[in-house]
């Protein structure tokens, strides 16, 4: 969902007219916790416990473990209320939206000649991600203006300006080029302090289609794949805002007919200053906007195998392919910026004018599992699942070799291996089942249950089932994790974003 420590990565790659790079490749590895509520309620924990139609999109061998077949629907309430924290100054928001996160339809029969074997055949559409999210930063610039990192990149290639980043301050009347000492001068005083919000707004999701096969082989071995097909929607706006919100910039006239003269201004000490500027007068704010939505389709493949030497054992694996995905980018970046003399009368850039689009394709590492499972009597599940993901092996490609080679460099240089762990427990106490569970996804530098860019996900459920076999299953989950986020390419101006999410889901399905 956000930029990691992406310093080193936009020092390499510059910002070229491609919007895409190793945050894309990352965001679509890393699965967030979803399918029924009774999975998500034991923290996904399923790889060997099996008999849920999660285990689809996860390890298909547990489909092997029905014994009766199943169709359900599973839909909730996802809320976010994060934290950013800039030069200490803490500032939350808050979103929700109803999300879909389950459907399901399996059925089966038995083995031809051996009615102790089954077939089990399903399809199903999971929500493996979902990106809602909103986070402000907001503070005084105190030095850091994003004029200041304008300024610096423009005076490091003089007369090449980015026209996604630099280039837009300078055609925005925020930038006046020097020729005399050929270097740009930034039009706001950036070492006076003016206030600074910088909004980060994310949604979308990955819904997968997977079509599975397995095979109970006498009730001890079972086997399992699904053919999945993943759909991409993300759309992320960047919006970061300046305004002179003291007036510390204003200039007035000290005479309001022509020839006009003025009061003694900052703008003076600007070398060679346009006279274009000086009619402009003080600056007053600026609004800069990054914007792109990505859509596309991918492919994958999924493989597992589940053994039961007892009825108190499970032992379990999985395998995923790496998921290849075509997708296509819209975007743009803009700029807006406002002056004494008209505050309402603004200036407006945008590039590409009319919006940019942009094919490629994003593979995503595999994953590998090893899971177990202890059932108590008929009173107590509990199931214990490991996962790795070699972040470095995800990759960038597109129609001209050259375009990903900076990125794919800076992904195998930059992540490491991923871990996962997830258990989850249920607890039988007919007609009630209560279910409690963990998640924890490691970062992709390789930390684990602390630190930055770690996933923590906690969850308690309920369930319980009708004569009728109808059954429904309820979960309340919440997610936390912290992050690192630079604000600027060549200034270490960081901030610190706390994410705080709640899913509270239902599940209806009816055994047949």
């Amino acid at each position: 969902m956000y930029r990691f420590k992406f310093l080193f990565s936009l020092l390499i790659l510059g910002l070229n007219v491609h919007s895409q790079n190793d945050i894309d490749a990352i965001r679509y590895s890393r699965y967030g916790t979803n399918g029924s509520s009774r999975f998500v309620a034991m923290g996904g924990a399923f790889g060997s416990l099996g008999a849920d139609l999660s285990c689809a999109a996860y390890n298909p061998a547990g489909l092997g473990l029905y014994r009766r077949g199943e169709i359900n629907f599973s839909g909730g309430l996802r809320t976010t209320n994060n934290e950013g924290i800039i030069n200490s100054k803490s500032t939350s928001i808050s979103n929700a939206a109803f999300v879909f996160n389950n459907f399901g339809i399996l059925g089966g029969w038995e083995a031809k000649n051996d009615k102790e074997s089954r077939n089990i055949i399903s399809f199903t559409n999971s929500q493996t991600q979902n990106f809602l999210n909103k986070t402000r930063m907001a503070s005084y610039t105190n030095n850091n203006s994003i004029l200041k990192d304008m300024s610096d990149i423009a005076n490091q290639s003089y007369g090449n300006l980015n026209s996604f980043y630099e280039g837009l301050a300078y055609q925005a009347y925020l930038l006046d080029k020097d020729t005399v000492n050929r270097r740009y001068n930034s039009l706001v005083d950036t070492k006076r302090s003016v206030k600074q919000t910088r909004d980060l707004v994310t949604s979308g999701k990955v819904n997968e289609l997977n079509f599975s096969y397995a095979y109970a082989l006498k009730d001890q071995f079972y086997f399992g794949a699904s053919l999945g097909l993943p759909r991409v929607e993300y759309t992320s706006t960047l919006t970061h805002n300046e305004v002179d919100d003291k007036d510390s910039m204003r200039i007035g006239y000290t005479s309001s007919t022509p020839p006009l003269t003025y009061t003694t201004t900052y703008l003076e000490a600007i070398p060679n200053l346009h006279s274009d500027y000086q009619q402009m007068l003080g600056f007053k704010s600026l609004t800069y906007t990054e914007y792109f939505k990505t859509k596309g389709s991918g492919v994958n493949l999924k493989i597992g195998g589940i053994f039961r030497p007892s009825d108190q054992v499970r032992f379990g694996f999985y395998y995923h392919t790496p998921t290849i995905y075509t997708l296509k980018d819209e975007y743009y970046n803009a700029m807006v910026s406002s002056f004494d003399k008209d505050p309402a009368q603004t200036v407006s850039v945008k590039d590409p004018e009319d919006g940019g689009y942009f094919n490629y394709t994003i593979i995503t590492p595999s994953r590998i599992s090893a899971n177990t499972a202890f059932i108590i009597g008929k009173l107590v599940a509990i199931g214990v699942d490991y996962e790795m993901v070699n972040y470095k092996t995800a990759s960038l490609s597109s129609g001209d070799i050259g375009d990903f080679a900076g990125v794919n460099a800076v992904i195998k240089k930059k992540y490491s291996n991923g871990h996962n762990v997830r258990i989850g427990s249920e607890f039988n106490i007919k007609p009630v089942m209560l279910r409690v569970g963990y998640n924890m996804q490691g970062s992709p530098f390789g930390d684990v249950f602390a630190g930055d860019f770690v996933r923590n996900s906690f969850s308690i459920g309920a369930g319980f089932r009708t004569k009728n076999n109808l059954y429904f299953d309820f979960v309340w989950v919440k997610t936390l994790s912290t992050e690192v986020y630079d604000l600027y390419q060549t200034r270490d101006y960081q901030a610190k974003i706390k994410y705080n999410a709640t899913n509270i889901s239902a599940t209806v399905g009816v055994k047949f």
